[in-house]
């Protein structure tokens, strides 16, 4: 796929000035009686030049690829200036600086060659009137114009390519720094994607659960994460304020600090570990928070949680009503009091924990009842991976600027045979 036309690459956008003011000097020509038009035909035939040389513009706009258009175009436009200037009184024609518009143009081309066929261009505009009217009286006056002429639009033509090449080596170290950064952005993205777990095959089958997150750019701060514990399951999903590449490390952080307070029974002390972990990466820098969800479920549905100001998980129960997990602690690196409460509950055969990021309510109106319209979600097939893949198809149809993680865990009823989650993306990049 080619690279679009910018505007100052545009051919038609360039010649639109050329065109224009040479018609509007054929206007003054036509209706003002101190202007003349010495011979008639040059004067048409210079129209006719210009219009070929704007449809010739509009067809280089369409096909980009075609290189040799643009120095053919700009060599009838010399051509077309040559017969206006003879056709207008030659070297008494008020439209000889014209010719400054396709030497700009021609000389911010690459290679120095452009600046001698500026030079040539220009020097074919002042001797034209001799060649094309033989009867024009060669004066030594002419001679020292076109000196002058040579030297002033030569100079200007330096100038230009100068400019111009400078511009054109910015423009590519600018492209070629904004390559590396997007390198580095795709590396890091890569990276937080192999962090995120795709498999349940270590932790039994007390549980089913699948998880995904769609960040907002390539690399988000929100995550999720499960694994075994010595009694069971552990899950958790975070939301790092802010995006891109600074919110996803603090969340690689966060996510392996969790993951140290493996052996930790209380829920709410692997809270307390990313705190301290923060407190720590964070010294000197500017404050940021996260908000956090973190959960143990024993093979014999014991649940305890703990809930750093996320605020967005429910328990969706077989009978089918709603038990919201309510918390009035803080998120991580407030700095204004680590404490952090555990609640113990049940999970029974049937039962469906879920928790989101708030990127998910963007995808209701950023209403206050999404909970409500994700468990009505979920209530249609009780499914993790299909929860998940919900949301996620959700998530593809209505536009949302911020992160969207979810994960979903059911406890079934009879243990089974441990099965890989395939149903739904893991990770998708903005």
């Amino acid at each position: 796929m080619s690279r679009p036309t910018s505007v100052i690459d545009n051919p038609l956008v360039r010649q639109a000035p050329i065109s224009g003011l040479l018609a509007l000097g054929a206007l003054f020509t036509l209706v003002l009686p101190t202007l003349e038009i010495s011979h008639v035909e040059l004067f048409l035939a210079s129209l006719v030049a210009t219009a070929a040389a704007t449809l010739l513009a509009a067809f280089a706009l369409h096909f980009p690829r075609v290189l040799p258009l643009v120095p053919i175009l700009l060599a009838v436009d010399f051509v077309s200036l040559a017969l206006f200037r003879t056709g207008t009184g030659a070297g008494a024609s008020v439209f000889t600086s014209l010719v400054v518009l396709p030497v700009v143009w021609w000389a911010s081309l690459e290679g120095r060659r452009t600046i001698v066929y500026s030079i040539l261009g220009v020097t074919l505009v002042i001797l034209a009137p001799y060649a094309l009217a033989p009867g024009t009286p060669m004066r030594a006056s002419e001679l020292v114009r076109l000196g002058i002429t040579v030297v002033v639009f030569g100079t200007v033509a330096v100038i230009v390519h100068e400019l111009s090449r400078r511009a054109r080596r910015s423009v590519l170290s600018a492209q070629a720094r904004e390559d590396t950064v997007r390198a580095e952005i795709s590396r890091a993205a890569a990276v937080q994607r192999s962090l995120l777990p795709t498999s349940t095959d270590d932790i039994g089958g007390a549980v089913t659960v699948a998880g995904a997150c769609l960040p907002a750019k390539s690399v988000g701060g929100d995550f999720f994460d499960w694994y075994r514990t010595r009694t069971g399951i552990a899950v958790s999903l975070g939301d790092v304020m802010g995006k891109g590449v600074g919110a996803g490390l603090i969340a690689a952080a966060v996510r392996a600090t969790i993951r140290s307070a493996r052996t930790v029974d209380d829920a709410s002390e692997a809270l307390r570990r990313a705190s301290d972990g923060l407190a720590a990466e964070g010294a000197g820098t500017d404050v940021t928070f996260t908000t956090l969800f973190h959960a143990r479920i024993d093979d014999d549905g014991t649940l305890q949680w703990a809930d750093a100001g996320h605020g967005l998980s429910f328990v969706l129960r077989a009978a089918g009503g709603v038990d919201r997990l309510r918390s009035v602690d803080l998120p991580l690196g407030m700095g204004l009091r680590d404490e952090w409460a555990t609640t113990t509950g049940a999970l029974e055969p049937g039962d469906l924990l879920i928790s989101f990021s708030d990127g998910v309510l963007d995808l209701f109106g950023g209403r206050d009842d999404a909970v409500d319209s994700v468990a009505e979600l979920a209530r249609v097939d009780r499914t993790p991976a299909a929860i998940v893949a919900a949301l996620a198809e959700r998530a593809d149809r209505v536009p949302h600027d911020d992160d969207v993680t979810v994960i979903a865990i059911r406890r079934e009823a009879v243990v089974t045979e441990p099965t890989e989650v395939a149903a739904a993306p893991l990770y998708r990049s903005a």
